[in-house]
Formats: structure tokens, sequence, C-alpha cells
């Protein structure tokens, strides 16, 4: 067993992120997946070489991480979860933060990354995924007159949407951004909400159709106009830096 580092020393986070990395690639290589326990406590150590102290150190990084939740109990432990765009919208909200960046430097960022969104979309999606985001635009129109379920149906059709270009990398990343986005606060009027689903319907019909150039048009002049509509609306909140204890885990405009 290695010997644990001494108070104060630099090693221990290192070491300490060693193993974790070590975590991960045992549960890798064994198929572990969300919902399997990690080796019980006694054995990780002994395969990983270390102490008690550093080996929880290696746990709570994963736990921050959202790859295990502790479960308390004789028989609890690591369990392992599938992490999800909200933990990316956390480290990314935490970097922008340090890096001074306002929120509409995320604005920017969607008007190119979303129009990208709906052409895979277009060109990937499923029947049934297809249904399914039909569905979610109507109740986003029977929800018209309540902000709240209008954003719960909305939320539910950018999911869709960004999992249906089956790309995993945007299925995190679109989500993420537009939780950041939505830290600001905005909460569109009525009239406002009908606009936006009327220009989702438009680019809906192009995913539906199978025309991806249509698509990215008709995604790019959506976000073009939700970026100037909350830069004249909110002009404050767009130009403030980005806090990361602002970004909350719901969906909404954005």
């Amino acid at each position: 067993m290695r010997p644990e580092p001494g108070a104060g020393s630099v090693r221990r986070p290192k070491l300490s992120l060693e193993v974790a990395r070590q975590i991960v690639q045992t549960m890798s290589e064994a198929g572990m997946g969300p919902g399997d326990r990690y080796y019980p406590e006694a054995e990780a150590m002994r395969r990983h070489g270390v102490g008690r102290g550093t080996y929880r150190e290696a746990l709570r990084f994963l736990e921050h991480q959202g790859l295990i939740v502790m479960r308390p109990g004789p028989n609890g432990g690591p369990e392992i979860v599938q992490p999800d765009w909200r933990n990316l919208a956390s480290t990314i909200a935490l970097l922008l933060q340090f890096a001074g960046a306002p929120l509409h430097s995320v604005l920017d960022v969607k008007t190119v990354i979303e129009p990208g969104v709906a052409e895979l979309a277009a060109r990937h999606a499923t029947d049934e995924e297809l249904a399914m985001m039909a569905a979610d635009l109507d109740e986003i129109e029977s929800g018209l007159g309540s902000y709240r379920a209008f954003a719960e149906a909305y939320e539910r059709y950018w999911l869709r949407l960004a999992a249906a270009g089956h790309n995993e990398l945007l299925a995190f990343l679109s989500p993420a951004l537009r939780a950041i986005v939505n830290s600001g606060g905005y909460v569109p009027d009525e009239p406002h909400r009908a606009e936006v689903l009327a220009r989702l319907r438009v680019v809906h019909a192009a995913v539906a159709a199978r025309d991806p150039e249509r698509a990215r048009e008709a995604m790019r002049e959506l976000q073009e106009e939700l970026g100037r509509r909350l830069r004249q609306g909110y002009p404050r909140q767009t130009a403030q830096v980005i806090a990361w204890s602002d970004v909350h885990q719901f969906g909404g405009p954005g």
C-alpha cells in the first residue's frame, strides 16, 4: 500500500485524482454501469494501493462530477450513476465565471451550435422521435397561458431535438448551454411564447421533411431572434458575468 501523503502535501490532490481516474478505468473494464456498486472499500483500497483518506477523496471527486452517489448503510457505498447535461452546465458555468464571460457570449455560441443540432436531427431523427416532438409542440401550444406548463413542454421538445441528432456531445451541450442562458431569469410573456412556438413549428416542419438545410436556416433565424429579444429586453442580465451559483437545472426559453 502506498504511504499516505502528509498534511499539507501537494501530492495528495494529485494522487486522489489519479485514483479517481483508475476507478473510472476499472469501472469501464469491468463493464460496470449505472445502478452498479463499486467494490467494497477495503477491496478498492487494495486494488488501488492507497489508504482510506486518499480513496475517499477520489470518491468525493467522482461524486462531484456526477458519476457516483454515496449510498448509506451496511450495503451502501459508491453507486454508479449516469452524468447528464446538468453536470456539463455546471462545469461550463464555473469556467465562464472565472473567465469573466457575460451571458450574451453563450447566446452567440447557441446561434452557431443550435442550427447544427437542427440539421443533424433532420438527417437522423427516427419517425418515433419526430412523433414525440410533434406531441411536445402541441403541449407547448396548450400551455401557452401558463409559463410553467409552457416551460415544461418546451424543455422536453429541446431535449428530444438534441437527442434526435444522435450525436452524444450535442445532446449534452445543447441543454447545458440553454440552462446557462436560463440562469438570467428570463420569463417571456404569452405573446412571445406564441411567437417562439410558431418559429419552433417552422424548425420542426423542416426536420420532419428531412430537409437539413432548411432546418439549419430556420433554427438560425429562431436563435437570432431570441438573442435579439433577450439583449433588448434584459440588457443588464445579458451583459452580466455568468455566475456558477445561478445556473439552475431547469428548462425554458433560451
